[in-house]
C-alpha cells in the first residue's frame, strides 16, 4: 500500500516463489491426464503412484503409447475420448461442459503440448487450444497443468525422487518418504540433477527409517485410541471438492470416500506443527525421582559393591538417606500427558538415533524403545511407594533378583553385559550407532590393546561435533578402548569413527531420564573397568564445561579407579568462532560470562546483569528461551515474588535492542545461526523454522564486531553519555539492514576446504 509503514520486526513478501505443497487424491476425486504420448503415460503413473483415480484423455485410443494403452487394458486407468470437431467460438463452451461431466473431477494434466517420442508434429495441441482448457478449468476452479506453458498452469510438478523402503517389513518397495525439488520453471533439467545429487548424498536407508518412525507414531495413537485417549484434538476434514464451482447444482457432485469423515488427532503434517503446539523438542518436563548415584551424601557410598543395574534395592538403598517426602510425587501423570511425553520421546529419537538404526528397527525393537518411559516411570512410583513403607513401617526387603529393568537401564532393553563378546573383551554392543563414516577420516583399527588385570576409565570430550575438530588424543582413545559409553548429542559422525569391533552403548536419555541415564552410564562403566575394559564416557565439547565430569571422578575415584580426562574443544569457545563471533575483542568485549539456561531441577535459570563490556554465553538454554529473555530483559524495579519459578538477574537489565546470535550444531554440516535482538529473535527463530539441537546463545556486542567492514569501536562511548543509545541503536540497523535478522546455514566456503567433505556414498 502506497504510503504504507513496513515494519521491519516481519519478513516482507518478494513475490514468485511456487508453494510447495502436498496434495492427497483419492479414488472419489479424480484426476485427468489429457494427452496420449509418453508424457501422458508419466503423468498418470505419477498420479497412480499417489492412489488418484487416473482418467486418460485422447482424440482416440488407437494412436495412444504403448504404455496408456497396457494401463488402459489392465483397468489401471480409465480412458475418455476428447471433444473432437472443436471451432475456436465453442471451445471454451464445450471443454466447460466436458470436465464439468467428470464428477469429483480434483486436478487436469495437458500433457499433449510438447512433441515426444510417440507423438507427432501434427499432434501437438496449439496454445489456443490449451488456452481454452485453461479458461474451462478457470471457470470451474479446477487447478491445471499445462505441459511447456508456465502462463497456464497453477500448479507445475517438481523433480521428485521417492526413496525405496524396506519391503521385508513394509511389503512395499517405495518409502513414504520423498524429496521435491523445484525452480519455480527457471531450469527442470538442472531441478532433475540437483534432486539426483540431494538423494545421493542422504544416508542410505533413510526411507525405512522415515517408515519406521512412522511405525512407531501409529503404535502410541493406536495404543491411546484403545484407552479413549485423545492427544490432540480431532480435526473436522477440510476436505471439500478443490474444483468447487460454488454452484448449488453441483454441490452434490463430491462426495467424501470411506473413512474421509474426519482426521485422526495426531497425523500432523510435514510443516512442523509440533513446534508451535507441543513446545521444543527439549522442553522441561517433570523428571523421574531417580537418585544421583554420584551424590557423596546419598548414601551410595557407604558400601563399595555398586548394585546391580537392574536391581530396585539399590534405588531404594540410595533413596533411604532422603526424607520420604522430599522425593517427587508428580510421577503420577494422566493418560494424556503420558501419551504426549512419548510422542516426545519418538521426537527425539527422530532428532537422535542414527538413521541406519532407525531403518533397520524391529517390531520388538520399537516396542523396547516405547516401553522405556513406562518401565521407568512404574519403577519409580514403586520405589516412592516402598520408601515411604520401609520409613513409616520400618524397613522391608526387597529381592536384588528384580526381574524389572530397574531405574537405571534394563535387562529386558538392548543393553546387555556378557563379557568377551567382541574381540577386546567388551559387552554387546547397542544398535543406536551409525554404520556409515560421513568423513574422510582414516578409520584403520589398531591392533587390539594388550590384556590388562586393570581396567581404565577416561573422560573424554568429542569437541563441538565435526570429527576433525577432535583432538588426537581423543581420537586414539576412541580407536583403541573397548567399551564407549556415549551421551545422546555426541554427532554420528562422531561415533562413526568408532571401529565396528567396539562396544557401544548411548545414553537412554530420554524426556524426564536424566539422572536415571546418568546412573546407568557410570554403573556401565565401572562394571566395564572392573572386568579389566578401557572405558571411553564420551561427551559432547569438553567433559567438565557443564557436563558431570566431576561428579564421575568421585564416583569411580571411590570405586577404586582414577578416570583420565582428555579435554576436548569446548562448543563455548569453538561454536560462535564457526560463525565469525569472538567471545571477546578488543574495543567491544573485554571479558565473557558462560552460564548455563536450564534451571536445576526444573527451576528457573539465574542469570548475570548487563555489562557493555561483557560477551554472555548461555548454553542449553534455546529451548527455554522465552523464559531467559524474560529474565535478561525485566526492569530493574520490577519486584520478583518467586526467584525459583520467575527466574532472577543479578545485575542490571539487558537492553532489548542488543544482539543475540542463536547458534545450533555448531561445525556440523548443517550448522545454522540466527541472530537478531534481545526483542526480535524468538520471532526470527520462529520464522526460521525448527529448532537443531543442541544450541547455545551469544548476547553482547561482539555478535556483529566482525560482520562486514566491522564494528569495534563500541568500547569507545560512554554509555551514560548523551546520544549512546542512538548510537546502539544506528550500530544495530547498520548490521541488520533492511532485515529483521542474520541467518547463516551450513558451513561456509571456507570451513568446507579445511574440513574433510561429506561421501556421496
Amino acid at each position: 500500500m502506497s504510503g504504507a509503514v513496513m515494519d521491519q520486526r516481519y519478513p516482507q513478501p518478494q513475490g514468485g516463489a511456487a508453494l510447495p505443497l502436498t496434495f492427497h487424491p483419492s479414488a472419489a476425486t479424480p484426476v485427468l491426464v489429457i494427452g496420449h504420448g509418453r508424457l501422458a503415460a508419466s503423468r498418470a503413473f505419477t498420479f497412480l503412484d499417489s492412489s488418484a483415480h487416473v482418467i486418460v484423455c485422447s482424440e482416440s485410443l488407437r494412436l495412444a503409447c504403448a504404455e496408456v494403452q497396457y494401463r488402459v487394458k489392465n483397468q489401471q486407468v480409465e480412458w475418455k475420448e476428447s471433444p473432437a470437431g472443436l471451432t475456436e467460438q465453442d471451445q471454451v463452451a464445450r471443454w466447460t461442459e466436458y470436465l464439468d461431466a467428470i464428477q469429483g473431477l480434483s486436478l487436469v494434466s495437458v500433457t499433449d503440448t510438447v512433441l515426444t517420442t510417440s507423438t507427432t508434429t501434427g499432434q501437438v495441441r496449439s496454445f489456443a487450444s490449451a488456452k481454452a482448457i485453461h479458461q474451462a478449468c478457470r471457470r470451474l476452479h479446477i487447478p491445471i497443468n499445462v505441459a511447456d506453458c508456465p502462463s497456464l498452469c497453477t500448479y507445475t510438478f517438481p523433480a521428485v525422487h521417492r526413496f525405496p523402503s524396506n519391503p521385508a517389513s513394509t511389503g512395499k518397495y517405495h518409502s513414504n518418504l520423498q524429496v521435491a525439488v523445484s525452480t519455480n520453471g527457471r531450469g527442470c533439467r538442472l531441478a532433475g540433477r540437483i534432486k539426483r545429487d540431494i538423494a545421493s548424498r542422504l544416508p542410505k536407508g533413510i526411507g525405512a527409517a522415515v517408515d519406521n518412525v512412522g511405525a512407531l507414531r501409529d503404535r502410541i495413537h493406536e495404543e491411546g485410541r484403545s484407552r479413549g485417549i485423545q492427544v490432540g484434538a480431532d480435526r473436522t476434514s477440510v476436505k471439500s471438492r478443490s474444483c468447487s464451482r460454488r454452484r448449488e447444482e453441483s454441490s452434490t457432485k463430491f462426495t467424501l470416500g470411506e473413512g474421509d469423515d474426519s482426521i485422526q488427532g495426531g497425523a500432523l503434517d510435514d510443516d512442523d506443527v509440533t513446534s508451535y503446539t507441543a513446545g521444543p523438542l527439549n522442553s522441561p518436563v517433570v523428571q523421574l525421582a531417580s537418585p544421583a548415584l554420584s551424590r557423596a551424601n546419598s548414601g551410595f557410598f557407604t558400601s563399595k559393591a555398586l548394585p546391580s543395574i537392574s536391581s530396585v534395592e539399590s534405588v531404594l538403598s540410595t533413596a533411604s538417606a532422603r526424607p520420604a517426602d522430599s522425593l517427587s510425587t508428580g510421577l503420577v501423570l494422566s493418560a494424556e500427558e503420558e501419551q504426549l511425553r512419548r510422542m516426545r520421546w519418538v521426537s527425539q529419537i527422530s532428532e537422535y538415533w542414527s538413521i541406519e538404526y532407525l531403518s533397520r528397527m524391529s517390531l520388538e525393537d520399537m516396542d523396547k524403545a516405547l516401553n522405556m518411559w513406562t518401565n521407568e516411570r512404574d519403577e519409580a512410583v514403586s520405589a516412592i511407594a516402598t520408601q515411604k513403607d520401609s520409613t513409616e513401617n520400618g524397613p522391608s526387603h526387597v529381592s536384588g533378583g528384580s526381574s524389572g529393568s530397574g531405574l537405571m537401564g534394563g535387562a529386558q532393553d538392548t543393553t546387555s553385559h556378557v563379557a568377551g563378546s567382541n574381540p577386546y573383551g567388551g559387552s554387546e554392543r547397542t544398535p543406536y550407532l551409525p554404520t556409515t563414516p560421513r568423513h574422510e577420516i582414516a578409520l584403520s583399527v589398531p591392533a587390539a590393546p594388550p590384556v590388562v588385570k586393570q581396567g581404565r576409565i577416561l573422560l573424554l570430550g568429542s569437541g563441538p561435533g565435526h570429527p576433525s575438530l577432535l583432538t588426537v588424543a581423543a581420537h586414539r582413545a576412541l580407536m583403541t578402548s573397548t567399551l564407549i559409553l556415549s551421551d545422546k548429542l555426541v554427532p554420528s559422525e562422531i561415533l562413526a569413527l568408532i571401529p565396528s569391533s567396539t562396544t557401544l552403548h548411548i545414553a537412554k536419555k530420554f524426556p524426564g531420564n536424566a539422572e536415571g541415564a546418568q546412573n546407568e552410564m557410570m554403573a556401565l562403566a565401572l562394571e566395564g573397568a572392573q572386568r579389566g575394559e578401557i572405558v571411553v564416557r564420551l561427551k559432547q565439547g569438553d567433559p567438565f564445561v557443564y557436563g558431570r565430569g566431576g561428579e564421575e571422578i568421585l564416583f569411580f575415584r571411590e570405586h577404586g579407579f582414577e578416570p583420565v580426562v582428555v579435554p576436548g574443544v569446548s562448543s563455548a569457545l569453538a561454536g560462535p568462532l564457526m560463525m565469525n563471533i569472538p567471545v571477546t575483542q578488543r574495543g567491544v568485549a573485554e571479558s565473557m560470562v558462560l552460564c548455563t539456561g536450564v534451571g536445576r531441577k526444573g527451576k528457573a535459570v539465574q542469570l548475570p546483569g548487563y555489562v557493555r563490556s561483557r560477551t554472555l554465553v548461555v548454553l542449553m538454554g534455546v529451548a527455554r528461551i522465552k523464559q531467559v529473555l524474560q529474565v535478561l530483559m525485566r526492569p530493574a524495579d520490577q519486584v520478583v515474588t518467586d526467584p525459583e519459578t520467575q527466574g532472577w538477574r543479578d545485575g542490571a537489565a539487558f537492553p532489548p535492542y542488543l544482539p543475540i546470535a542463536i547458534i545450533e550444531r555448531a561445525s556440523s554440516h548443517d550448522q545454522r545461526m540466527v541472530a537478531s535482538t534481545l526483542d526480535g529473535i524468538e520471532q526470527a527463530l520462529e520464522q526460521c523454522g525448527e529448532q537443531r539441537p543442541p544450541g547455545m546463545m551469544i548476547i553482547g556486542w561482539s555478535v556483529l564486531c566482525l560482520e562486514g567492514k566491522g564494528e569495534v569501536t563500541v568500547l569507545d562511548d560512554d554509555e551514560v553519555s548523551s546520544g549512546s543509545e542512538e548510537r546502539d541503536r544506528n550500530r544495530v540497523r547498520k548490521w541488520l539492514g533492511n532485515q529483521t535478522h542474520v541467518l547463516k546455514d551450513g558451513l561456509s566456503e571456507e570451513w568446507e576446504r579445511l574440513l574433510p567433505t561429506v561421501n556421496s556414498a
